[in-house]
């Protein structure tokens, strides 16, 4: 465990900088803001400096001269940092700004998301306050070089064994996989953990549901993302009572909970966080033990804290199966290490080795 938790923060808000400086003096925790600066340019000077080198950065989304997606990419290309972007962006403002630099930011593995108060929201700031500081406690123990280096390419790339396909995608619903589910959850790190597994899921497969934690505004962006990079699946956010196809790779929505009717359609509902977050692993994992009970495989990917834990245990008792990721490959281990020490993993095995195993699993 860290001692005190360097953190490097951006806004063009004098008023912001000190508020957020407060909360953190005020809360007494292992934490330390070393320095600041009103817009992107300006920090990126200064973090060239020796003196500064935190351990996580803050960045507001909107400010001029350099905003907080493309200072983002420069600390990732110039010193690679986690970094929590304070945001309350709309929709059509993240598709803006992802236009001009991609998404691939976001897949590095070291970003996470903390939507700033709503002043018409009692208790917001409450809210606000504890998504900070549980964020910058779990993103100051990442280190990216570490996933990277576990990453075994050489093994990813044994094509024979997972045997993608280049077949072109088709509407044509294959009643081979109708029985079966795959859900896959993931948080910090998890966009490109998930990219590289869809990479190798071939045209037929039972439906995969994908559980990300991820702002409202960025699922869209990303759906087009993975879209555009395998166009030979069928990627898409569910809707409401959509009656759930093989062949199909569902991504959750974000701001609502993704779980599952008895008649195997969609029930996309809005209610209180779980585990922090919305949508949350464990609604869809307990859905999908109760109604495809022992067809069901579940996968935790990277991420911080324990969400899934209680849905791998339903899965379980059910005879379903869980996979968890090897914490040599993930950017945070917290999720998968809980299903581990929780005795609920049938397989834990490294991100290049995913794939394999759902094949040889005969899950596609």
């Amino acid at each position: 465990m860290k001692g005190v938790i360097k953190v490097f923060l951006i806004d063009d808000s004098a008023v912001i900088r000190h508020q957020i400086t407060k909360m953190i003096i005020d809360s007494q925790r292992n934490i330390e803001v070393i320095g600041g600066a009103p817009n992107g340019k300006i920090a990126l000077m200064k973090m060239a400096l020796p003196k500064y080198s935190p351990d996580v950065v803050l960045v507001d989304a909107i400010m001029p001269e350099m905003d907080g997606f493309e200072t983002i990419k420069h600390i990732m290309d110039r010193f690679p940092t986690p970094v929590i972007m304070i945001s309350g962006l709309s929709k059509r403002e993240v598709n803006r700004s992802l236009s001009n630099i991609g998404m691939s930011v976001f897949e590095s593995g070291g970003v996470e998301f903390v939507k700033k108060p709503d002043p018409m929201v009692l208790n917001d700031v409450n809210r606000f306050k504890r998504e900070l500081f549980y964020k910058i406690s779990n993103l100051s123990q990442i280190d990216l070089a570490r996933a990277y280096a576990g990453f075994d390419f050489k093994t990813f790339l044994q094509e024979e064994e997972t045997k993608p396909t280049v077949e072109a995608k088709s509407e044509v619903i294959s009643e081979q996989f109708s029985d079966l589910l795959l859900v896959i959850g993931a948080s910090t790190g998890g966009p490109r953990a998930i990219s590289l597994i869809l990479s190798k899921i071939p045209v037929k497969s039972p439906p995969i549901i994908v559980v990300q934690h991820m702002p409202e505004q960025m699922v869209d962006p990303w759906v087009k993302r993975l879209q555009s990079l395998y166009p030979h699946l069928i990627i898409k956010i569910p809707n409401n009572k959509e009656k759930i196809l093989p062949n199909r790779v569902y991504i959750a929505p974000g701001g609502k909970h993704c779980g599952i009717n008895r008649d195997k359609t969609f029930r996309l509902f809005i209610d209180e966080r779980i585990n922090f977050v919305i949508p949350a692993i464990d609604v869809t994992f307990v859905d999908a033990a109760r109604v495809y009970k022992k067809n069901v495989l579940g996968i935790v990917l990277t991420g911080m804290g324990k969400d899934g834990f209680l849905g791998a245990e339903k899965i379980k008792s059910v005879g379903g199966k869980i996979f968890a990721e090897h914490e040599s490959t993930c950017v945070i281990p917290s999720m998968p290490k809980a299903i581990i020490e929780g005795k609920y993993a049938d397989e834990i095995i490294p991100l290049h080795k995913i794939p394999i195993l759902i094949h040889k699993h005969g899950w596609i």
